[in-house]
């Protein structure tokens, strides 16, 4: 095919799908609201946006199935939103979380234009906070949930991409392919964080947080400030959260292969301390949050099991069974990683989620002559300590709840770290210091 044919190809596919969608727009403008005809400029900008962003991303890699796999799943999570929409607004009737954050923006959004911004920030938590963004987006693209809900996609979908560039920077000679496949496309990465709420923005976050840590942990510029911006996005929303991503940072930070030089010892006390300031706080923020007082194991036991007897409601409710010993870790690894079974589904979403376990459990056994290796590793690895504490420690804390589609939602802040497991290979790692391990995010795979 010459190149003229090409870009006749291309003009002639520019030309249909723009009358398509001027025709679209054409028929929302005269029979529906602004939500959909509205929808109908903002998501083609936004679409054309992020593909802006992947051309800068990609340009130059020699990595050349990169750019097509983020095409693909750019058009995989676009498609998931419109499902996720469909669900809370059609299915749902607009009983979903989104609701609350988009009647809030409404409301507020045309003064925000006008210059008066009525928000009180004293004793903000995370739903207040993620009203706050919900009408910053408003007062930008306009009172359409539909338009919202693909903004808020597209921040997890970067937070999806920035999980690939942390793997990439701290497993240099892991299957990068495999675990930018998984992250990306996974059916549950494509459909719960794609909608106006907690788990989109927080995706993007976690992101910032794992690039931050990996840069840390292999002495790149910038790694304190990504994890600064990672505390944030995550503390404003859900403070427990970023409290166990900084937990699992310190304890990589704690193990952390150091050199025999003085400096080296300074830097990973220093990084410890830091890392432990900031995960105080965290705590501190994390049981303002919960409503406890004091920081008894008591106090928090009470509360905890409360939210967990608040979850086992509603149609996908089933008996969890809480951590309270070293042998439950085996029950809740499988219940809240891999659960629910065919069996257990009891909608359609549950049918699909159910058949993405399987899929999970599948490759988890498959990948198990690699992942015999991971004590090993993790004595070579901080990053690998940092995700796996992060993944035990989100397993510990969710394993209470009682709730198959409250777990199916929650979990994807934790599966981009379990993905690991999935991409690391039987090839034995290298064993160098971090600081001369380059970033093959441009080299071949």
């Amino acid at each position: 095919m010459t190149h003229l044919s090409v870009r006749a190809g291309a003009v002639t596919l520019a030309l249909v799908v723009g009358g398509a969608i001027a025709a679209l727009f054409s028929w929302a403008l005269r029979t529906q609201s602004y939500n959909v005809w509205g929808a109908i400029i903002i998501v083609p900008l936004l679409a054309a946006l992020n593909l802006l962003l992947i051309w800068r991303v990609t340009r130059g890699s020699r990595e050349k199935w990169l750019g097509p796999l983020l095409v693909v799943a750019l058009a995989g999570k676009i498609l998931g939103t419109l499902v996720r929409y469909a669900v809370a607004y059609v299915v749902y009737e607009g009983a979903a979380d989104a609701e609350r954050y988009n009647l809030y923006a409404t409301a507020h959004y045309q003064l925000w234009r006008e210059g008066v911004i009525q928000w009180d920030p004293a004793g903000a938590r995370g739903t207040q906070y993620l009203e706050l963004i919900t009408t910053v987006i408003y007062t930008v693209v306009g009172p359409s949930p539909l338009a919202a809900f693909v903004v808020f996609a597209s921040f997890a979908f970067w937070g999806q991409y920035l999980m690939y560039r942390a793997f990439c920077i701290a497993l240099p000679w892991a299957n990068a392919r495999r675990y930018a496949f998984l992250v990306m496309l996974l059916p549950s990465m494509l459909y719960w964080p794609s909608s106006i709420g907690k788990e989109s923005w927080l995706m993007l976050f976690v992101g910032v947080t794992a690039l931050g840590a990996a840069k840390l942990f292999a002495h790149r510029p910038g790694a304190v400030l990504l994890l600064a911006v990672g505390a944030a996005g995550t503390g404003i929303i859900r403070p427990h959260i970023a409290l166990l991503l900084f937990a699992g940072l310190a304890v990589g930070q704690l193990f952390r292969p150091t050199g025999e030089r003085s400096t080296d010892i300074l830097s990973k006390l220093g990084g410890l301390l830091v890392v432990g300031a900031v995960a105080v706080v965290l705590t501190t923020q994390s049981a303002a949050m919960l409503g406890i007082d004091d920081l008894s194991w008591q106090a928090i036991s009470e509360s905890v099991e409360f939210r967990q007897e608040q979850t086992a409601q509603g149609g996908s409710s089933f008996t969890p069974v809480p951590v309270t010993s070293v042998i439950g870790i085996p029950i809740a690894v499988i219940t809240v990683i891999f659960r629910p079974f065919p069996w257990e589904a009891q909608n359609p979403q549950l049918l699909l989620q159910s058949i993405e376990g399987l899929l999970l459990l599948v490759l988890t056994i498959r990948a198990w002559p690699a992942i015999r290796r991971l004590p090993q590793l993790m004595r070579q690895n901080a990053y690998v300590v940092f995700a796996m504490t992060y993944s035990m420690a989100f397993v510990i804390a969710f394993s209470g709840f009682g709730n198959f589609g409250i777990l199916a939602r929650q979990r994807v802040l934790m599966l981009p770290f379990f993905l690991i497991l999935l991409a690391l290979t039987t090839v034995k790692a290298p064993l160098t210091d971090a600081r001369s391990t380059k970033d093959l995010h441009h080299a071949p795979r």
